[in-house]
């Protein structure tokens, strides 16, 4: 079956055309994330999907959003895309406009379910754990999000919350998070959160490599790197900051859903690799039983996971209805 596949992020849309039976994906569609409120999001979505499939190949679309997704393909909101602060029925709009089904998921859950369905990280030799159906899947870019695998499926739970990950609070009263509340995980190891941090500490006077880089614009992923690996001190805090914050996080949600794999992707951690990854699981903040309960590996498939697996979800959904 022949679906597309959109990942929705803070930064960028990314489109594919996606072979539900193999999970190979083929044709590339992408554009920076409009800045000027939900309905141009919408709109940048629909050209590209045209862009992409001008022969109107696809079955049905599966679009991954970063926020709080309802199963009726409702988006509640999305912290890091600018002015979505109303619910929108994302399902049932586009879905009129292109003519064919439109599901929606959570970017992660969306990019959970590809790495458990074509993923190597499940098979790691190294592994000591068995992962089994159940997996956990954290993301980290311009948020945080996280995407669970209970018994084979995405499990979002019945507001669509399950598995967000990045709004558990990790210091109570602590730093300001994107969705306005006080100390969770995306304010200490997203993007978003890292950059709002450093421009505070220069603006105590506590200059960084990270801040005359980034100048005016938004943090980039290689910007990070660049600044950790010049021995930036503000980087290299604000890092081990955002290492303390996931293993926390981590290892309390592992213990609570007794899940024995945790896959690490998204753009800040495809950067800094497996170097951060380690970081993490020798952390003395890591929750629950301790990094030795949970294996914890890199995503495989880093690039593409949110568009390959938000194109699976259509096509699950399309059989589902047709059986």
């Amino acid at each position: 079956m022949k679906t597309i596949g959109v990942d929705v992020g803070g930064t960028k849309i990314l489109c594919r055309l996606v072979d539900t039976d193999t999970g190979k994906a083929r044709g590339r569609s992408k554009c920076s994330t409009p800045k000027t409120g939900p309905e141009d999001v919408l709109k940048a979505v629909v050209d590209l999907i045209h862009e992409l499939d001008p022969a109107n190949e696809a079955e049905a679309v599966g679009i991954g959003f970063p926020g709080y997704v309802r199963a009726d393909g409702v988006v509640v909101h999305c912290t890091n895309i600018v002015g979505w602060d109303r619910p929108l029925d994302v399902s049932a709009r586009l879905g009129a406009i292109l003519g064919k089904t439109v599901v929606v998921g959570n970017d992660v859950s969306v990019g959970a379910l590809a790495e458990y369905r074509l993923g190597k990280s499940m098979d790691s030799a190294s592994s000591t754990v068995d992962a089994g159906d159940d997996l956990l899947a954290v993301f980290v870019g311009t948020g945080v999000g996280g995407g669970l695998i209970l018994g084979g499926k995405i499990r979002s739970g019945g507001r669509g919350l399950a598995g967000e990950i990045g709004h558990v609070t990790v210091v109570p009263g602590g730093e300001l998070c994107g969705c306005g509340e006080l100390g969770h995980l995306e304010a200490y190891a997203g993007k978003a959160g890292m950059e709002r941090r450093a421009r505070s500490m220069a603006g105590r006077g506590q200059a960084s490599q990270l801040v005359d880089t980034m100048q005016e614009g938004s943090l980039k992923s290689r910007q990070l790197l660049a600044a950790f690996k010049a021995d930036d001190p503000v980087t290299i805090q604000l890092l081990s900051e955002a290492a303390d914050a996931l293993a926390l996080a981590i290892g309390n949600v592992s213990a609570v859903l007794d899940v024995p794999h945790v896959v690490l992707g998204g753009g800040v951690t495809s950067r800094l690799g497996q170097e951060f990854v380690d970081q993490i699981k020798s952390s003395d903040w890591f929750g629950g039983f301790g990094p030795e309960s949970v294996e914890l590996s890199l995503a495989s498939r880093i690039d593409d996971a949110g568009s390959i697996g938000a194109g699976i979800l259509a096509g699950d959904h399309l059989r589902a209805r047709r059986e």
